[in-house]
């Protein structure tokens, strides 16, 4: 008897003794009731709920046009920001990075409703992320990264949406795990107590997960991890992770890469062996890396350029995959080495001396600004980043002339990159020609009409739309950003946030086609979508948007 069929075996031993009240003709209508027809049951309720918006957050880095766009879900207790340093990371090599928080966990604990684990409702808020990342980045490729549970949630989704991903990085994906005696004694035992009380069950799994003092106790302090599970939500979680052994099955074309630790203390590495062995695609590999459990998230202090060679072999993986990889061995290198002398900041990418003159400008201090940027300049003339800002400050400073001057610069040196882009929509919005027809300029960004209530409430002025709720950690700096940018712009520009889960913004939802939240989309003052931009991210992405629509 295999491991998978262990683990079930105990399962079903154990509660055919705690579960008298179970009827002998319960069980028969369970047993006739196949595995897929409930997994397409509960995806087809979960689809006709009304839809909420996951949390999401994302790290894009706004020097470099992305390539490649990445979508991660998180383990057991923890959330969308576990993937914090290792999204910058992938930022910076040019991949719009992702994450989501999984049903029961992150902000869903504080959204009335959805407190409890939903893996169903998960899988589709993953089918809709994709959706919303794709149409956010038209033309490309997607990948979808997961690790631990989220490995397995990631695999599952995989198996279900081969036509929204190119591939696919599963890490510990695996059900097998170390003490599962003892983890299914004590689950069993507070089944007893209430199959919906709680209890604390994560201080054992981050016991597990990790040796680090410091991760333990920041992931016990932080109040989006979770620590307390039910005896149904681990019931539940465990089904889950069993049943991707069929899922594995399923995954026929797409590219998939599996990573293990050597050093894992909680997953089985013979288990994801076992796991990777049934997948059907022929185009899969396995990554044994030296770690403990977590590989991915939650920055664990390692070495740093440890860190970043796991990161580089990842993303060297997707561009090799996406025939988009132009890094040689010795510029690897060099990523590696900046990566290690990179400070954590995840306020900003940029260099520090345009990220403060950005602010500044945020602020309406155009001259502060302008001398900073000058500097920078003259230290890089070639950074096309710093031409595009300065053009900017010289616009608030109202120099034209100069303002063209910089944005020439910025399309120069740019290269096709994303400050390039919108240098260029600035010099066609900005144009001395008279007899030209702005109706004939073809936008860099795609384009969609804007719904006439919007319209309504822009009053014809350049626009931002930020699609939030109420209960969302992830959403809380939009009043900070929609102040910075009033400061900075005043009523030269309209800002609209709009709580997707009041019924009277179904309509505009769906006619937006809005995914996770927070989403903030762009809309220029000829009423078309320039740019959307989803999850949390710095104040600087959301600069560049508007910066993308004034005129």
């Amino acid at each position: 008897m295999n491991s998978k069929r262990l683990v079930a075996f105990s399962w079903a031993m154990m509660f055919s003794l705690i579960l008298p009240t179970v009827t002998q003709s319960q069980l028969q209508a369970d047993a006739r009731e196949s595995k897929e027809e409930k997994q397409s049951a509960a995806m087809a309720a979960a689809a006709n709920q009304k839809y909420s918006p996951a949390p999401c957050i994302s790290w894009i880095n706004p020097l470099v046009k992305p390539t490649v766009a990445l979508l991660c879900i998180h383990g057991l207790g923890l959330y969308s920001g576990a993937y914090q340093s290792f999204g910058m990371r992938m930022a910076r090599r040019g991949i719009a990075t992702y994450a989501i928080d999984v049903r029961g966990f992150g902000s869903w604990m504080k959204s009335k409703g959805h407190e409890d684990v939903d893996f169903p409702a998960c899988l589709n808020d993953i089918k809709v992320a994709l959706q919303s990342i794709r149409q956010a980045h038209p033309g490309l490729p997607v990948f979808l990264l997961g690790e631990s549970m989220g490995g397995a949630i990631a695999l599952r989704a995989a198996s279900m949406y081969p036509e929204l991903i190119e591939g696919l990085i599963s890490s510990v994906p695996a059900g097998e795990r170390f003490a599962q005696k003892k983890t299914d004694l004590k689950v069993a035992m507070q089944f007893l107590k209430g199959r919906h009380k709680n209890f604390d069950m994560g201080t054992k799994i981050v016991n597990q997960a990790t040796s680090n003092e410091k991760l333990r106790a920041d992931w016990a302090d932080n109040p989006l991890d979770r620590m307390d599970f039910s005896p149904s939500d681990l019931i539940q979680f465990q089904k889950f992770m069993n049943e991707n052994h069929d899922a594995a099955k399923n995954v026929t074309d797409d590219p998939v890469m599996f990573v293990q630790g050597t050093e894992d203390r909680l997953v089985k590495p013979e288990g994801t062996w076992d796991l990777f062995n049934e997948l059907t695609t022929k185009d899969k590999y396995f990554l044994a890396v030296p770690s403990e459990h977590l590989i991915f998230e939650e920055g664990q202090d390692k070495n740093v350029t440890y860190d970043a060679r796991v990161s580089n072999m990842v993303a060297n993986w997707i561009f090799t995959l996406t025939h988009k990889n132009k890094m040689t061995q010795e510029s690897a290198d060099e990523a590696v080495a900046q990566d290690a002398a990179q400070p954590r900041n995840p306020a900003t990418l940029l260099s520090p001396a345009v990220s403060e003159a950005v602010q500044k400008i945020v602020q309406g201090q155009y001259r502060q600004a302008l001398s900073e940027l000058q500097a920078a300049e003259a230290a890089h003339p070639d950074d096309a980043e710093t031409h595009y800002w300065l053009g900017m400050d010289y616009a608030k400073l109202r120099q034209p002339a100069m303002a063209r001057a910089e944005m020439m610069k910025a399309l120069t040196h740019g290269k096709g990159s994303l400050h390039s882009q919108q240098a260029n929509t600035f010099l066609l919005a900005n144009s001395n020609d008279d007899n030209a027809d702005p109706k004939t300029h073809s936008s860099t960004q795609s384009a969609a009409a804007v719904d006439p209530i919007i319209r309504g409430l822009s009053g014809g002025r350049p626009t931002v739309v930020a699609f939030a709720t109420s209960w969302c950690d992830q959403c809380e700096p939009i009043d900070d950003f929609f102040k910075q940018a009033k400061g900075m712009f005043g009523d030269k520009i309209a800002l609209i946030k709009i709580d997707v889960e009041e019924p009277t913004s179904d309509g505009l939802v769906k006619a937006m086609k809005v995914g996770p939240v927070p989403t903030f989309v762009f809309i220029d003052r000829t009423g078309r979508v320039d740019s959307t931009t989803i999850g949390k991210s710095s104040f600087i992405n959301f600069a560049k948007g508007i910066s993308g629509i004034i005129q």
